[in-house]
C-alpha cells in the first residue's frame, strides 16, 4: 500500500480541484444574482425591466481577492425608458468590487424600433418617422397661397455626445402642387435646409454619450459610452439634462 500513497495525494487534489471549481462557481452564480438584484433596485424611477448580469473573466474568486472583475456583462432586452421600450446590452471592463470606485469602461448599445422612435423625435407637423436602410424620411405638408402642399423628405442621422440629428438630403413633392407658378427648387430646397436636433441625454444617465447610432429599417441601435463611470444609486438615477 505504501507504494501507491502518490495516488491517494492525487487523488486529494482533484477532489480539492473540483470543490475549487464548484465553488468558484457557485459563488459567480451568486454574485450575478445579487449585481443583478441590486442594479434594477438602483435603477431610475423613468426606468423599468428587468437586468441580467453575467461575471467573466478568469477565476471569480480570483478576482474578487485582486478587487475587480475584468469583465461584466448587462443583458435587459424589455426595458422602459420614460415609457419607450428599448432593448439594452452592456459590456463594462475593469469593475471594481467597491462600487463606490469608477469603472474603467462601459460601451452598450441600446435598440428601439420605429414606434418608439417617433415618441421621442418630434418631426414638424403631423409627420413621423420612417427608418429605412441607413437614413430616415419623413412627410409633410405646407401652405401656399391657399393650397396644401405635402412633401417628403429624406436624410441621414449623425449622433455626437449627447444629441442625435437628422440632416436632410433630399425633398420632393407628394401632392397639391398642380400648375402653381413656383420656384420648386427653391421650395425644396428650403425643406431640405432645416436639420431636425434630438437631445437624448434625459434619457440617459449623466456621463453617457452616444459614440454611433445604425439606422435599419424599423429600428435604430445606438452605440452609447462611459468612462470612469461611479456605478451607484445616485449615478444611475440621475438622467442627463438638455
Amino acid at each position: 500500500m505504501r507504494r501507491f500513497w502518490w495516488l491517494w495525494v492525487i487523488g486529494g487534489v482533484v477532489v480539492l480541484a473540483v470543490a475549487a471549481v464548484i465553488a468558484d462557481v457557485a459563488f459567480r452564480s451568486y454574485a450575478q444574482s445579487e449585481a443583478a438584484a441590486q442594479i434594477e433596485q438602483q435603477l431610475p424611477e423613468a426606468v423599468e425591466g428587468e437586468v441580467s448580469v453575467s461575471i467573466g473573466g478568469g477565476s471569480f474568486l480570483l478576482q474578487l481577492i485582486t478587487g475587480e472583475f475584468a469583465e461584466v456583462t448587462l443583458d435587459a432586452p424589455e426595458l422602459s425608458v420614460n415609457g419607450v421600450p428599448l432593448a439594452a446590452h452592456a459590456v463594462a471592463t475593469g469593475v471594481p468590487t467597491d462600487l463606490t470606485k469608477p469603472v474603467q469602461s462601459i460601451r452598450a448599445t441600446a435598440s428601439i424600433d420605429q414606434d418608439a422612435v417617433n415618441g421621442i423625435v418630434d418631426i414638424p407637423g403631423d409627420s413621423e418617422l420612417v427608418l429605412g436602410d441607413g437614413e430616415v424620411s419623413y412627410e409633410g405638408t405646407i401652405s401656399l397661397f391657399g393650397f396644401s402642399l405635402g412633401y417628403q423628405v429624406s436624410g441621414i442621422v449623425a449622433a455626437q455626445g449627447d444629441s442625435v440629428t437628422i440632416e436632410p438630403t433630399t425633398a420632393s413633392l407628394t401632392q397639391g402642387a398642380g400648375n402653381l407658378d413656383i420656384d420648386l427648387d427653391q421650395l425644396l430646397g428650403s425643406l431640405a435646409d432645416d436639420p431636425i436636433g434630438v437631445c437624448v441625454a434625459q434619457y440617459l444617465p449623466a456621463g453617457a454619450e452616444v459614440e454611433s447610432l445604425e439606422i435599419t429599417p424599423g429600428r435604430a441601435t445606438a452605440v452609447l459610452t462611459a468612462d470612469d463611470f461611479v456605478v451607484s444609486e445616485d449615478s444611475l438615477r440621475t438622467l442627463g439634462s438638455c
